[in-house]
């Protein structure tokens, strides 16, 4: 009974085998894969230098809970993306929250007009704000927000003529991200042209716009410079910054592992916030680069003008607190409280995160 006995005591090898092949399975099935939506080139900073360390400093404090799969192909215009977030259509999903005009107008503070002096001001205070009184907003139906962050200072970049003082705009055709930015652009006398950062180029170089407000990074990425002969720049702080979300769709974020989701918190918020803030002050010095090396010109507006910018936007600001008043919100305790925040963490100072 040689045979036999070989075989029998080859099935109960194979026996004894199979829990320890099933659990190494089980192991590996535990790292849940999520799949990131991406409407920009790999190599753009937001992703390149924001999302991506994000999602790898997630995996590798996730105890191997958790992974990402960053989409090669976009699904649908930027605008779309927060829907498809929402929806299941992807799991995590990145964007600019302007671009669903008013739809989050409380989250989007650090975008009225002058709130934000730089990206680590902005950034920072953004996200503390959001933290302190975005439960109330009630804006993130079907989103878990892991963070938000601003772009760094926009300048008005312009095709032909030089923006040497801001009655200059009055009758330009001004291309925009956002409802709040289009609307400072009217307030200044300007026309705003709406559309998301990859249409951005066929506009300005087609004519359909005479200017962009942009980021100095943004220029150069969506290869906007060989149209661009002056940029000129606003004293006294920013006419206004874009805000940035990053979330996971609701449903899938409550069956995650709790490792899974402590590493997404411990690397959002403030720490994305700042890494952000980093990542397009970086990006501002090629920018600024290249354009100075294609000839552009750099102007600033003059002193005199920040009065009459302050007072010509003033009713946006009055608008947004009417808005919060509205919805039952402390509107002027939200505003100090960003304020306060970005001057804490502004460039001038030493950064500290709380």
């Amino acid at each position: 009974m040689p045979n036999r006995r070989s075989f029998l005591k080859a099935t109960t090898a194979a026996a004894l085998a199979g829990p320890a092949i099933v659990t190494s399975k089980t192991a590996s099935a535990q790292a849940v894969t999520l799949r990131v939506g991406n409407w920009l080139p790999a190599h753009h900073l937001i992703v390149s230098g924001i999302v991506r360390p994000w999602a790898q400093a997630v995996e590798a404090d996730s105890e191997g809970t958790v992974k990402f799969d960053f989409m090669s192909a976009s699904i649908g215009r930027p605008p779309e993306y927060y829907d498809f977030c929402a929806n299941g259509a992807i799991d995590v999903g990145f964007g600019v929250l302007g671009h669903n005009p008013n739809r989050f107008l409380m989250t989007e503070i650090m975008g009225m007009p002058f709130m934000s002096i730089d990206p680590w001001a902005g950034s920072a205070a953004s996200w503390l704000a959001f933290t302190k009184y975005g439960a109330r907003y009630n804006e993130h139906k079907g989103v878990e927000l892991v963070g938000t962050w601003v772009h760094s200072e926009p300048y008005l970049h312009m095709r032909a003529e030089e923006l040497k003082t801001i009655d200059d705009l009055k009758g330009k055709k001004i291309r925009v991200g956002s409802a709040i930015t289009g609307r400072i652009v009217q307030a200044l006398g300007g026309t705003p042209v709406q559309l998301p950062p990859t249409e951005a180029q066929q506009a300005m170089m087609s004519g359909v716009a005479d200017g962009i407000t942009f980021p100095i990074e943004s220029i150069e990425f969506f290869k906007i410079t060989p149209a661009i002969k002056a940029t000129t720049k606003v004293p006294g702080g920013l006419l206004y910054t874009d805000t940035f979300w990053l979330g996971v769709n609701e449903k899938k974020w409550q069956s995650l592992d709790p490792k899974a989701q402590a590493a997404m918190r411990k690397h959002g918020g403030m720490a994305l916030a700042l890494n952000a803030a980093w990542a397009w002050t970086s990006g501002d010095n090629l920018g600024r680069a290249a354009l100075e090396k294609a000839g552009v010109r750099f102007n600033v507006l003059p002193d005199s003008d920040a009065a009459k910018i302050k007072a010509a936007l003033k009713p946006l600001n009055d608008e947004w607190l009417a808005e919060a008043k509205k919805r039952g919100l402390p509107g002027d305790e939200i505003v100090k409280y960003a304020l306060d925040m970005a001057d804490r963490y502004k460039a001038a100072k030493r950064v500290n995160v709380v």
